[in-house]
């Protein structure tokens, strides 16, 4: 494979690469050790510890949570004590009660068969099995106002904060469980005792200023650019883009939009990203529908994404029906071989995470996108995730 002239690792562009040095995120980072910093000293006498994190989307919430689950791993083991972190995205592993707590199940304690379990008897027998084996545990719940959104089934926030109270007279091995939002609004949809188990006092994030997303792209930039290639006036036009309110600091975006300008500066031979590679690029793609909001989209959601694109399409129009979008839902299970595609399943999911507008069903749309690029991206998704599943 060919040496890139742009790239010196495009994977340190990705929402899922954690950096050592998460700039401007030290007081939080401070503010989660102090608080569970007495738990490796004696962990049986620690009492189990809920924490919310809220803040917009790409702020640094899950890296800061994910940076500190490593930092108090190094401490358990240099303790000799063991602890697992089971972190749980509820867009990816969500569902419902049941498909959650297998979840935990598989990652805390594996060798635990779940089949034929109710979902309270997989909570009951992980709290066993970690006393048993003097093994400590950590759950991360992520985007957990998207589950209280979208699930009829109530509960789990009780469950897993009352975990202390499944066997009341021996000690919960569970030290922590950390609610990750992006607002505090799922809180409507709690009942009080819920909300009195969560506490109402989170953790909050503040989005990054211009000076802040700057500082953050210098550091993602030396690790993922050749020397030279991104100029300080990039990184000032990115750092001014990422700024607006449509966009509100988050970094996920800016890093997007340096991934993608760094593939057309490539594409066209130039040895550096120039400010019109990103202004051609920040124009194409919308700020809510970004690499990770598609990677994170079921095969389904994203065919059904590809047939409200084609009917846009073919009707040039700003909106269109559901009529239309099950016709080329036909063009798409023909195309891809699928057997079926229930396109209405679909749809109210899509709206939620604010990839498509749906005024009725008659008017659906897809608006501040480039469907071009955004019909390029999914195809490209499809086929890596086939890719990956035949290897």
């Amino acid at each position: 494979m060919a040496e890139s002239i742009i790239f010196r690792d495009r994977s340190k562009l990705s929402p899922k690469y954690i950096p050592n040095e998460l700039p401007h995120r030290d007081d939080q980072l401070q503010y989660i050790q102090n608080l569970f910093k007495e738990a490796q000293s004696d962990p049986d006498k620690f009492p189990l510890m809920v924490l919310q994190i809220v803040g917009p989307t790409g702020i640094g919430k899950t890296s800061t949570v994910l940076r500190f689950s490593k930092k108090i791993e190094e401490d358990f083991a240099n303790n000799r004590l063991t602890i697992k972190i089971a972190y749980v995205n509820l867009k990816l592993q969500g569902g419902n009660k049941y498909a959650i707590y297998r979840f935990l199940l598989e990652r805390i304690s594996p060798e635990l068969p779940a089949q034929g379990l109710s979902a309270e008897e997989m909570l009951r027998y992980m709290l066993q099995y970690l006393r048993e084996n003097m093994i400590y545990a950590f759950i991360i719940l992520d985007e957990i106002d998207y589950l209280i959104k979208i699930t009829k089934e109530m509960g789990i926030i009780y469950d897993l904060t009352r975990l202390n109270e499944f066997d009341p007279d021996k000690p919960c091995n569970i030290k922590g469980v950390i609610f990750i939002a992006r607002s505090t609004e799922f809180y409507n949809k709690l009942d009080e005792a819920e909300l009195s188990t969560l506490g109402k006092v989170p953790l909050k994030f503040l989005p990054y200023s211009i000076k802040q997303v700057s500082d953050i792209l210098v550091s993602r930039c030396s690790e993922a650019f050749n020397e030279k290639t991104v100029g300080p006036d990039v990184i000032d036009e990115v750092s001014n883009i990422t700024a607006i309110p449509a966009i509100n600091g988050d970094i996920r975006y800016a890093l997007d939009l340096l991934f993608y300008s760094g593939n057309l500066a490539e594409s066209q031979g130039s040895s550096r990203i120039n400010l019109e590679h990103i202004r051609k690029v920040h124009g194409q793609i919308k700020p809510t529908i970004m690499t990770e909001v598609i990677e994170e989209l079921s095969k389904n959601q994203k065919y059904t994404l590809m047939a409200v694109i084609r009917a846009l399409r073919v009707k040039k129009n700003q909106y269109v029906d559901l009529k239309e979008i099950r016709l080329q839902a036909l063009e798409v299970i023909e195309e891809f071989k699928l057997r079926k595609l229930d396109v209405e399943d679909y749809l109210d999911d899509l709206q939620i995470r604010n990839i498509i507008e749906m005024r009725s069903l008659k008017k659906i749309g897809i608006h501040g996108a480039s469907l071009q690029e955004l019909e390029s991206m999914l195809k490209k998704r499809i086929k890596h995730n086939d890719k990956d599943n035949n290897a």
